[in-house]
């Protein structure tokens, strides 16, 4: 599978004050998609952006309050919280002790058909995504790929398995078996990770917010070991006042559960954009490429700080 890959790190030091971005772009095919990653206008972007949080960006009045997440902070959060812990080998605890386990276990509160978010939201990870970063027709153990619904309509629905876990859960692999290298276990993994698109725009999400932030980007992300307790923190991001964006944010931070982060979504806009990244799993180390990303989200009565 011929693949290109690309990644930066900027920093901006202005007054005293430092801020950072990584970036990086991913595309299963050839050269011809270095034109396409616009890095360079990317990388002048990101140092505007960098500029005003140490410049202008104010804090924000902590306090329940209606918040949009942008593409990559959907991705994040879609790839982390509902991605990993519906990887079949956490489930049944074969991860523990390498890259952690799952809120959903077997006789647990969570399984197939537990409402985890609410019905606006539909997570799929899909690896015939074309020239996606982890596009593929069939998975390391001969499977033929195909879309996986993990969560539908706010419900737990489908698992990633590979022929092992899925025959230890009475069930047949949905082909997810990936191996970074021929010396390498294939185990299971995702592909391309991201919330299905909703009918609004991005104009439509924001008109109907009277107080909130926007929270563009993510500057740092934590999620714990079972994928259930979580924190994100905004880089690029703005205030929202009766329906219009205002001036820059600096750092807004909300931490929740996986349940409250996907039951608070209310609306989910219709145009999608991915993110290519790396995703560490396995010993010996396996960083498999992947997408995530999706829509844009809008969250409401969320603790913001």
């Amino acid at each position: 599978m011929p693949r290109i890959g690309a990644y930066y790190f900027i920093t901006v030091s202005e007054q005293g004050k430092t801020e950072q971005a990584y970036e990086q772009f991913g595309y299963s095919g050839g050269w011809e998609a270095f034109k396409e990653f616009k890095i360079a206008e990317k990388m002048v972007h990101d140092a505007h952006v960098l500029k005003d949080v140490i410049a202008k960006a104010k804090a924000v009045k902590p306090g329940k309050m209606d918040l949009i997440c942008g593409t990559e902070v959907t991705g994040i959060a879609a790839h982390e919280s509902c991605g990993h812990p519906m990887e079949a080998d956490r489930i049944l605890g074969r991860e523990m002790s390498q890259a952690g386990r799952s809120f959903i276990y077997q006789g647990g509160p969570h399984w197939i058909g537990t409402r985890i978010g609410s019905e606006a939201v539909t997570i799929v990870d899909d690896p015939t995504v074309k020239n996606s970063y982890g596009y593929y027709l069939y998975d390391d153990e001969g499977v033929k790929a195909r879309r996986r619904f993990l969560y539908k309509n706010g419900r737990i629905n489908e698992f990633l398995h590979n022929r092992e876990s899925a025959a230890k859960l009475d069930t047949r692999s949905n082909g997810s078996s990936r191996s970074v290298n021929y010396d390498r276990e294939a185990i299971v993994r995702m592909a391309n990770t991201f919330v299905l698109p909703g009918k609004l725009s991005e104009e439509e999400l924001i008109e109907d917010v009277a107080h909130g932030i926007y929270m563009k980007s993510f500057t740092e992300w934590n999620i714990d070991d079972k994928r259930f307790n979580q924190r994100y923190v905004g880089r690029e991001a703005y205030l929202i006042e009766r329906g219009e964006l205002k001036g820059p944010i600096a750092r807004p931070v909300i931490e929740t559960t996986t349940e409250k982060f996907w039951s608070t979504v209310d609306a989910v806009s219709k145009r999608v954009e991915f993110e290519a990244a790396t995703c560490g799993k396995g010993d010996p180390a396996q960083g498999a490429p992947v997408y995530t990303g999706g829509p844009c989200l809008r969250l409401k009565g969320v603790f913001v700080k």
